[in-house]
């Protein structure tokens, strides 16, 4: 069972939503943070409050991925029918953490696979087919955390990824230290084979008031037609 939050569901009702930096409301309708937690893994808020706290932040739209578990989704639902009628998109996820990569899952609904500490190439393969299975999208998260922070050996190169057909490299991430917050060679690769790899933003939000980067610096605007379920 998660454990008791130390925030309130009211934390961050009176703060003015803060407007991203160069925002056109004409030319997207989505603000959106692909990777954040809840006390469903290792994160300090609740469901709610994670949604509170991202409407706060000026996001729009968000998924939950908690690490290695989806026990949050009968949550999530709930959640989701409520603040749908306030303009706010709550999709499900899930951070696949093992010790050569961190992975999102985006807009799964399950995952009952058991998760390998550390997975040789052909079991994260398995992992990315198995939620295109599921009509998700497959995010690489934090390559400089990873690599530098961590100390990840044997790590996919970006070449392996792009290979491997993922959607999305994670190119910001805030909960790094400030010099890997914004991942500069990410960045450079998805532009030179754009296309084919896009970038995403994702604040990495675990507890509120304690960020390695310092707070959000980064917003994924998108301009999505057909809103997903």
């Amino acid at each position: 069972m998660p454990r008791s939050s130390a925030y309130s569901d009211d934390d961050w009702k009176k703060v003015t939503p803060h407007i991203p930096p160069v925002y056109d409301k004409k030319a997207y309708n989505l603000i959106y943070d692909h990777h954040s937690h809840t006390y469903f893994s290792d994160g300090a808020l609740t469901i709610k409050q994670n949604v509170e706290w991202h409407i706060a932040m000026g996001f729009n739209a968000l998924t939950i991925t908690d690490h290695n578990n989806m026990r949050h989704l009968e949550k999530i639902n709930k959640v989701k029918e409520e603040y749908i009628e306030k303009g706010i998109l709550i999709t499900s996820g899930i951070e696949w953490t093992t010790t050569r990569i961190h992975l999102n899952f985006l807009g799964i609904s399950k995952w009952d696979t058991r998760i390998p500490y550390k997975p040789k190439d052909e079991k994260i393969i398995d992992a990315i087919n198995k939620v295109y299975d599921q009509g998700g999208i497959v995010v690489c998260n934090h390559i400089p955390w990873n690599v530098k922070e961590a100390k990840y050996k044997n790590h996919p190169s970006r070449e392996t990824l792009l290979e491997w057909g993922i959607d999305y490299i994670e190119i910001v991430n805030d909960d790094s230290q400030p010099e890997n917050v914004f991942d500069q060679e990410s960045h450079d690769f998805c532009m030179e084979h754009k296309g084919v790899i896009g970038m995403l933003t994702g604040t990495d939000m675990h507890k509120p008031d304690e960020f390695l980067g310092g707070g959000v610096h980064g917003w994924t605007l998108l301009n999505l037609k057909n809103l997903p379920k």
